[in-house]
C-alpha cells in the first residue's frame, strides 16, 4: 500500500514539475472599458414559395413563439413570367414584401383554395394566419 502511493507521489511530481503555467496578467495597466448591456438576439425567418398550380407566391414566417403566418399572394401576368428568372424571382419578392403590411387577414381558411392551405403546412401548436395579398 505504501509503495502505490509512493509511486502516485512521484508521478504527481514528475507531472506538476513538467507543467508550465501562463504568465499571470496584472490587470493595472489597461483602461477601464464601459460594458455594453446586453439584449437578447432577435431572429425572423421568411421563407418564399411559388405554387405553379395556383399561381400564389406564398410568403411564410414565424414572427414570434407561437405564430405562424401564410401571406398568399396573387401574382400579375408579367410577374408570372418574371418568375422563372432569378432577378424576376427578387424583384416579386420584394414587391411582395413591401406588400406586407396592407396584407389582409383570413378570417375562414376555408375560403382559400386547398392547395395554398396545404403548402403553407399546419406547424403542429403554432397557430397558423392567413393573410392574402392583391396586385
Amino acid at each position: 500500500m505504501q509503495a502505490i502511493c509512493v509511486f502516485i507521489a512521484v508521478i504527481a511530481a514528475c507531472h506538476a514539475g513538467t507543467t508550465t503555467h501562463r504568465p499571470h496578467v496584472t490587470h493595472t495597466t489597461h483602461a477601464h472599458v464601459t460594458h455594453i448591456t446586453l439584449e437578447p438576439g432577435e431572429t425572423d425567418t421568411l421563407s418564399f414559395q411559388f405554387l405553379p398550380t395556383t399561381l400564389h407566391l406564398l410568403v411564410k414566417t414565424h414572427p414570434d413563439k407561437t405564430t405562424y403566418n401564410c401571406y398568399i399572394a396573387a401574382l400579375s401576368d408579367s410577374e408570372h413570367a418574371q418568375i422563372h428568372t432569378d432577378a424576376g424571382m427578387t424583384a416579386v419578392e420584394l414587391r411582395v414584401l413591401a406588400a406586407l403590411g396592407s396584407a389582409t387577414a383570413v378570417t375562414d381558411a376555408s375560403t382559400l383554395d386547398k392547395r395554398d392551405v396545404n403548402a403553407c403546412g399546419h406547424m403542429g401548436t403554432l397557430q397558423t394566419h392567413f393573410f392574402t395579398i392583391t396586385v
